[in-house]
């Protein structure tokens, strides 16, 4: 019997083609891109994760139980860090989690940004002399034998007569002061361009340096100020721990010295001189993505930006070096035009033609002479923080060398952080670390200050005199004595010395079987909670915040779309079912006067519906397998350093996810199913005697 209805089923799809040919359309394209979207998408999620796990999250982050928010890694919608407080004893947490097998590392964290003035102009050059005569001075060599020392004060001078010009003409780039201030201005750049000031200048270099640096380079106003979002860790056990990371230029941090790690992104499009990084920026455009300048308005008005900025280079060349880059800007332009200002606005009128051999030329001949990084590899920077207190906090710290992490090394998501040592990044944060304690108690002795206890200040309101007791013994004080808490209310926080050198924001605990993550951050839980370490336990996804739900939102989209999809692909079904069962009307009832019983017809429909639905969306799974295999192996190219992060790499691979070929497949039949129910129970409904009836 079930071979008949088979055969039946066979013929009526091949029966009514113009219906087989819709519903079948629907359900080829439908089970295409569902088991091509899927693996897409799992593709996409799966370099997601390798990018927030191996470059900042880990697998489980953990943090205080009382923070006012949720960790977000990356930081909030806003830009700034998750107020998620601060936990002590970090030696003592991570000798309870380490008995957990599956645990490799616990690296800790904690998130901050800080700004960073290299200075202007005048400021780097003030900057250079200093040195110099500080290095004259120790050496005790004559100043005269110095010919690079003449050639400092005229690139000052040079400065100097630029800010003039700029004051009198009233350009942008110079401050609007009030008017008695700007009268005094014009006073001190006189003062500063006068054959007086500068005739005494090598015997009195000090004082001169002190008025330029006080009196004439505030009147600058430019945008030098560096913005850095920062990462305080362990430097050492970062590195061990996330294996994509690299340094690119510098060294890493040697241990247990104090310094700073930029993101080379960061380095490259930020601190980078503009003119140089839009060289940089078009050549990449041209050379991996085969753009072109005459057709490319955004890379027209880079070029037009730099002609307006020359001033990054020609106020950054010393006088010595001027003349040489002159003769060979002539030379490469061919061109007679001796005005420095004007060769550099030829030589920026770039072209797809002229763009190779002037980039070229560019770093070769006026690169090494320009100040080509606001901050130098090697020096000792100030960065400047906010504390938990909102007060300001400042360190000198050295900028050892810049890192990235292979495979999405230009993505500005992987990129939007650099490294501080632990040191550091407690003394920014405002904790009382060993060195601020023992820095403030030098400074005290000398300055004779002592505390005042509770004792004491009672007594001073009574008759006993107050006994004053050194600021030292209330340094050692007890918890109980100090008053801890988690939102850091005094000035420097009043953590102990020995909870200070532990105390951490978060900190990144790395698997070794990742696919044990849910039962791992049940056993830290447990742990928790039995050793009252007071912390809180979440994925790498709920760490990462908005950048870890992207994934889910792509799944989202995906299954919107084949919801919407299968959902006009059963009405097609039940409408097409419904047609045929008004066309075969008499075919039904002949078949019911027979003696083919209601259950025969069910059938017949029923197995007509899911033999189509499984015949169609078999073709569009193996046509979306033929894609899978012929272009997941080459990958997708990454359109852009965004995409690069989300494919974990320069490339998306992608592979054929069987279970999601089943689970497709079994949608549709389930969807075959339900749609066949109505049209069934209607064909079931016909009368034999009726259907008679209107064949004669």
């Amino acid at each position: 019997m079930n071979l008949i209805v088979l055969k039946v089923a066979f013929r009526n799809i091949f029966l009514h083609k113009m219906k087989t040919l819709i519903v079948g359309s629907i359900l080829i394209f439908g089970s295409f891109l569902s088991v091509l979207g899927n693996s897409i998408v799992d593709a996409i999620s799966q370099g997601m994760k390798n990018s927030i796990t191996q470059s900042v999250t880990g697998d489980i982050q953990i943090y205080s139980e009382d923070a006012k928010e949720s960790l977000s890694v990356f930081g909030n919608m806003d830009g700034s860090p998750s107020d998620v407080g601060f936990v002590k004893n970090f030696k003592n947490i991570k000798e309870k989690l380490s008995s957990i097998e599956n645990i490799q590392a616990i690296v800790p964290m904690g998130s901050s940004s800080a700004l960073l003035n290299p200075g202007n102009n005048i400021d780097v050059q003030v900057a250079k002399l200093r040195t110099y005569y500080k290095k004259i001075s120790q050496s005790n060599e004559v100043i005269s034998t110095h010919p690079e020392l003449l050639n400092l004060k005229n690139h000052l001078k040079m400065l100097i007569s630029e800010l003039k010009k700029d004051v009198e003409q009233n350009r942008t780039n110079a401050l609007l002061l009030p008017t008695d201030e700007s009268s005094n201005s014009k006073v001190y750049i006189e003062n500063a361009m006068s054959e007086g000031f500068w005739k005494d200048f090598d015997s009195n270099y000090e004082d001169k340096l002190e008025f330029i640096s006080n009196k004439i380079a505030p009147l600058i106003a430019d945008d030098n100020l560096l913005y850095f979002g920062y990462i305080g860790t362990d430097p050492d056990l970062f590195k061990e721990n996330f294996p994509q990371f690299e340094i690119v230029k510098g060294e890493m941090i040697p241990k247990g010295e104090k310094g700073f790690l930029v993101h080379d992104y960061i380095y490259e499009n930020f601190v980078k001189n503009r003119i140089a990084r839009r060289f940089d920026h078009i050549q990449k455009e041209l050379a991996e993505y085969n753009k072109k300048i005459s057709d490319n308005k955004e890379l027209q008005d880079q070029i037009k930006a730099s002609k307006e900025q020359i001033a990054e280079i020609y106020l950054t060349v010393p006088p010595l070096e001027t003349s040489k880059i002159i003769t060979n800007l002539q030379t490469l332009l061919n061109s007679t035009i001796t005005d420095f200002r004007e060769l550099l606005i030829l030589f920026l009128d770039l072209n797809d033609e002229n763009f190779k051999t002037r980039y070229d030329f560019f770093y070769k001949e006026i690169a090494p002479y320009i100040q080509l990084y606001k901050i130098k590899i090697g020096e000792v920077v100030p960065l400047s923080a906010f504390t938990k207190l909102g007060t300001s906090n400042a360190q000198n710290v050295k900028v050892w060398g810049t890192f990235r992490f292979k495979s999405f090394e230009n993505s500005p998501l992987a990129g939007n952080f650099s490294i501080v040592d632990m040191t550091s990044f407690r003394e920014l944060y405002g904790f009382l670390t060993e060195s601020r304690k023992k820095q403030s108690l030098e400074i005290e002795k000398e300055m004779g200050i002592v505390d005042l206890s509770k004792t004491d200040m009672e007594s001073m309101f009574g008759n006993e005199e107050p006994k004053l007791q050194k600021n030292e013994d209330n340094l050692n004080a007890t918890p109980e004595q100090t008053d801890i808490d988690d939102s850091l209310t005094a000035a420097a926080t009043t953590v102990t010395e020995s909870e200070t050198a532990d105390v951490f924001i978060n900190a990144s605990i790395i698997l070794k079987n990742k696919n044990l993550l849910d039962e791992t951050i049940s056993k830290i839980k447990d742990i928790s909670s039995n050793e009252a370490l007071k912390i809180k336990v979440v994925s790498w996804q709920e760490a990462s915040g908005l950048v870890g739900q992207m994934t889910l939102a792509l799944k989202m989209i995906l299954f919107i779309f084949v919801f919407i999809l299968f959902v006009i692909a059963s009405v097609m079904i039940m409408n097409s079912l419904l047609m045929a069962t008004m066309d075969r009307q008499q075919e039904i009832g002949t078949m019911r006067a027979i003696g083919a019983p209601k259950s025969f017809i069910y059938r017949a429909f029923l197995f007509e519906s899911l033999l189509s639905g499984l015949l169609f969306a078999g073709i569009g799974s193996a046509l979306a397998i033929l894609v899978i295999l012929t272009f997941g192996k080459q990958g997708i190219p990454a359109q852009g350093d965004v995409a690069k992060f989300f494919f974990s790499g320069s490339r998306l691979f992608f592979h054929v996810n069987w279970s999601a070929i089943f689970s497709v497949n079994l949608l549709i039949l389930i969807i075959s199913f339900i749609a066949t129910q109505f049209p069934a129970w209607k064909a079931m409904k016909i009368s034999p005697l009726l259907a008679m009836q209107k064949k004669d």
